[in-house]
């Protein structure tokens, strides 16, 4: 009985000299596997927060000092699917294109349908109604109806005649709904 107990003893013995060994091994950085599964994790996170992020904000405006500032707000809306209308202080945009030239609050009469007095801007009238139709086709093809929705981008500062013959426009190309770009405030 004496000797299984050496015997066990002794093996327990090299067992633990093995073991210890490994330890060292392992130390020493020789045999130590790389764990990423934390970084995946965290990854993950970010990934998942940035999609998330950027998926939230399909218009991206870009505000320029003097020619596009928005007014404020606190309200939200959803402003999937629209055509997008900047009314600046120099310019009147669709899509980012520039359409007619605005100086001091105002298009040049020779771009309205009834003179200076008119409130049809010929140029962007015939922009909106090559999107309206370009939407239509789009909407048909997916199996939806097209709603006429444009968001509104305008200059703070712009007013309200200008706004008026932009809207009125509008309309007449079919675009009925609207929103309006605003920033918004955290109060």
């Amino acid at each position: 009985m004496a000797n299984s107990n050496a015997a066990y003893d002794f093996w327990l013995k090299k067992k633990k000299e093995k073991k210890k060994a490994k330890i060292a091994e392992r130390r020493k950085g020789n045999d130590m596997p790389l764990t990423i599964t934390s970084l995946l994790d965290a990854l993950t996170i970010i990934l998942l927060f940035l999609l998330k992020s950027y998926g939230s904000n399909p218009v991206n405006i870009s505000q320029r000092r003097g020619e596009l500032m928005l007014p404020k707000s606190s309200s939200t809306a959803n402003m999937a699917d629209m055509v997008d209308i900047h009314v600046g202080a120099t310019s009147i945009l669709v899509h980012g294109k520039p359409i007619c030239n605005v100086k001091n609050g105002k298009v040049d009469e020779s771009v309205k349908r009834d003179g200076a007095d008119g409130f049809f801007i010929t140029p962007l009238y015939k922009e909106l109604k090559a999107k309206a139709k370009e939407l239509k086709t789009k909407a048909k093809a997916v199996g939806f109806k097209f709603e006429g929705n444009a968001l509104i981008a305008a200059h703070k500062a712009v007013p309200y005649r200008l706004l008026s013959e932009v809207l009125y426009t509008a309309n007449q190309a079919e675009f009925k709904l609207y929103s309006f770009a605003i920033v918004k405030t955290r109060d």
